[in-house]
């Protein structure tokens, strides 16, 4: 059965174990080395942008052929953006405009509401990468007081389904 987005929820890690560590010194993290991080929460948020791998399609056109030569080129991670109503009191938002003022890399975990009773984890996706903003779109007079931080990811997500 297909689930919705509903009860979805987004951590940021600010533990320095793999993440929030300079640009230079980064490497890709595992699984295992994601799930030993401590998360918070980040509230208050009304849309996660598009995650996943992206990889460029490279053409070429010679002059001896009827049909485009194409291959794979190099993979983006994604620069999802992340939509929340404003909430100074809230660890996790407050964990994003402190990342969005460095260079570093930050290790982010989405989990699915997917989890029944008998599994000990929901779907869980990993990835790090740099914070952007926030924007605030600001709106009329009844639109929620909104701030829209960027992910510029650097590693390709790893997927950990429900177990």
């Amino acid at each position: 059965m297909a689930d919705t987005n509903k009860g979805r929820k987004i951590f940021i890690s600010t533990t320095v174990a793999g993440n929030a560590i300079p640009k230079e010194a980064a490497v890709d993290q595992t699984l295992a080395n994601y799930q030993a991080l401590f998360w918070t929460e980040v509230k208050n948020v009304g849309s996660i942008g598009q995650t996943g791998t992206d990889v460029n399609i490279v053409s070429y056109d010679e002059l001896s052929t009827d049909v485009t030569q194409k291959q794979k080129g190099i993979a983006n991670a994604g620069d999802p953006e992340i939509e929340c109503a404003r909430n100074a009191a809230d660890p996790g938002q407050d964990a994003m405009r402190v990342a969005s003022a460095t260079k570093l890399y930050y290790a982010f975990k989405i989990e699915d509401a997917d989890m029944p009773p008998a599994i000990t984890h929901p779907t869980q996706y990993f990835m790090r990468g740099l914070v952007a903003g926030p924007t605030r779109p600001n709106g009329r007079n009844e639109d929620f007081n909104l701030e829209i931080y960027k992910l510029g990811l650097v590693q390709l997500e790893i997927v950990s389904d429900a177990v």
